[in-house]
């Protein structure tokens, strides 16, 4: 999930590159497709007897551009050893090419969010991976700076659950919902709608969802996750499974509230990871505009340090205030971008690699003093 959350930055400028006439991808793009891509979202969802690009293809396609990639990724020298240690893997792994691209939608970057859908043939999952903030030409930092709250439409399977206002909507970040759900300035379908066409065919043969994105990716990958998990749309299996990294405050209690109980109800998992230092996971502390309200983060939090790591969810008993003051802006600004980058991430991950890899989010849910006991009603 980092890996992709990490090259669906790289991939996107390698087509933005493209686009604009700054390479030439013609001796590393499949042909099938190279002449489409300039002026339509990539879609190979019919390459590789209808599996999609596998993504040793993928690989090779930002391998072959290395020289390209240099003078627009600022994080090459990490995405080189990412690829390293992706390409290990698959060479120790025979089942290695069934993980497949099957959608990537950049072709309206400035004013629509980026994202692709990923299939695990071998695991049966199909994964959307947002990309988070970029530089100024595109809609992200506005997006991100739209910190007033707006009213996302409480999902049907909760609707009978909760009480008052939360039976109608629960308040979230605007810039966020509707970057997803209700962009004015879209060309077409909302991008909601196009991953719902874009996921549909894949997890009526039986995948599982799974969403993950780093900073700006990750907000979009929580409201994704918990509009999925809320659906009544019979074809849309459960749990759906969130796998964020730094991600920013989402919603308020309202939005916790209702996103606990689908938790409760067995219907979403969501792993929210960061690094304590990061300033990011922080903002917006509380919303803009007239009606002021506190930001609330959701899910079970890996926070993670140099030598170790804390798990925690709203519901652990006694971590309430604890917590609150963790995701205070009383952060070291002046590192963001060391503690920001996923880089940093995986490098403390890694340093964790024995503990973290006997873990799973079943069990962590399942584990009372984390998650709390199941409550018999939630209101807002």
């Amino acid at each position: 999930m980092l890996w992709a959350s990490k090259l669906v930055y790289s991939f996107a400028k390698l087509l933005q590159e493209g686009r604009a006439g700054g390479l030439d991808l013609a001796d590393t793009f499949p042909p099938e497709v190279l002449a489409a891509y300039k002026d339509e979202r990539l879609d190979v969802r019919d390459l590789g007897e209808g599996n999609g690009l596998s993504f040793n293809a993928v690989l090779k396609i930002v391998v072959a551009n290395a020289e390209n990639l240099k003078k627009i990724e600022p994080e090459f020298e990490y995405v080189a050893k990412m690829i390293e240690k992706i390409q290990a893997v698959e060479n120790a792994d025979e089942s290695s090419d069934e993980l497949f691209l099957e959608t990537f939608s950049s072709i309206d970057a400035a004013t629509q969010c980026v994202y692709g859908v990923l299939k695990d043939t071998k695991n049966k999952r199909v994964t959307v991976v947002f990309r988070g903030s970029t530089d100024f030409s595109t809609r992200d930092w506005q997006t991100n700076l739209s910190a007033q709250l707006e009213g996302i439409k409480t999902p049907k399977l909760l609707k009978d659950s909760l009480k008052g206002k939360l039976k109608k909507r629960v308040l979230v970040h605007r810039g966020f919902y509707e970057y997803i759900f209700d962009n004015k300035r879209a060309k077409g379908d909302q991008r909601y709608d196009m991953i719902l066409n874009d996921i549909k065919p894949f997890v009526e043969e039986g995948y599982k969802i799974y969403v993950t994105g780093h900073s700006l990716g990750a907000a979009l990958a929580s409201l994704l996750a918990f509009k999925l998990a809320g659906s009544d749309k019979s074809w849309i299996p459960k749990p759906v499974t969130c796998i964020s990294y730094a991600s920013p405050f989402v919603g308020t209690d309202g939005f916790r509230t209702a996103f606990t109980l689908l938790e409760q109800m067995g219907h979403i998992r969501y792993l929210r990871v960061n690094n304590d230092a990061d300033t990011v996971p922080t903002i917006p502390p509380f919303s803009l505009g007239w009606k002021k309200r506190l930001y609330k983060h959701v899910g079970i939090n890996l926070r993670l340090y140099d030598d170790s790591f804390i798990l925690s969810h709203p519901n652990s008993n006694g971590w309430g205030f604890v917590n609150a003051v963790r995701n205070s802006v009383l952060k070291p600004v002046w590192s963001v971008l060391t503690y920001h980058s996923l880089q940093t991430h995986e490098d403390r991950m890694d340093a964790q690699k024995e503990r973290l890899q006997h873990m799973n989010l079943d069990d962590l849910y399942a584990n009372e003093e984390l998650f709390g006991k199941p409550k018999t009603s939630l209101c807002g």
